[in-house]
């Protein structure tokens, strides 16, 4: 693993695939691949020696259940699942895959909630969104779990994703193709 801060790509049209691959960093996140040309997307950029994450619930066509989470490891060689329910994510983490537990801070009970849950959930890193809520969140989420976190939801400019990186963020994940070649 590379130790510097991290730009994620979330490539939402496969045209921009081409120039994600061509970034510096690990890691491609394809938001807008289907069940039907995910294989292409992660097949591509493993060629290109780039690990794919996955966030389950925005791949179109694919279920959510442990079937479905066994074909992402098994058939499209997914490297790092992206979920935001508990329950899923513990099939996820039987599956012996890299996790990344999804927290979207929409008010105080959800931020509560997923507090609590940190200590339930095995995971490998947290990805707080959106980016507002995720820089205020980010003292309280350091105190319960110490490990790799990363901001998303609109982190769309430099002056965003070195404000991520100045708070402690590890990375973002950013659709702001501007940002893909960034290197903090």
């Amino acid at each position: 693993m590379e130790d510097n801060f991290r730009i994620i790509p979330s490539v939402r049209e496969i045209r921009y695939l081409k120039y994600a691959l061509s970034t510096p960093g690990e890691y491609i996140q394809p938001t807008g691949a289907h069940i039907g040309n995910l294989q292409q997307w992660a097949n591509l950029c493993h060629q290109e020696g780039k690990k794919v994450l996955i966030n389950h619930e925005l791949v179109s066509g694919l279920g959510s259940d442990k079937m479905a989470f066994q074909m992402l490891k098994q058939l499209y060689h997914v490297d790092v699942l992206i979920g935001s329910s508990v329950t899923k994510l513990h099939m996820m983490k039987n599956l012996k895959l890299k996790i990344i537990y999804r927290i979207t801070l929409i008010d105080s009970i959800s931020m509560e909630n997923a507090l609590r849950y940190i200590e339930e959930v095995k995971f490998d890193a947290i990805e707080l969104r959106p980016y507002y809520h995720a820089l205020e969140a980010l003292p309280r989420f350091q105190e319960v779990w110490q490990g790799d976190y990363y901001a998303a939801g609109f982190v769309n400019s430099e002056e965003r994703a070195k404000t991520c990186k100045e708070a402690g963020f590890r990375g973002v994940m950013t659709s702001t193709r501007e940002l893909w070649s960034l290197q903090l």
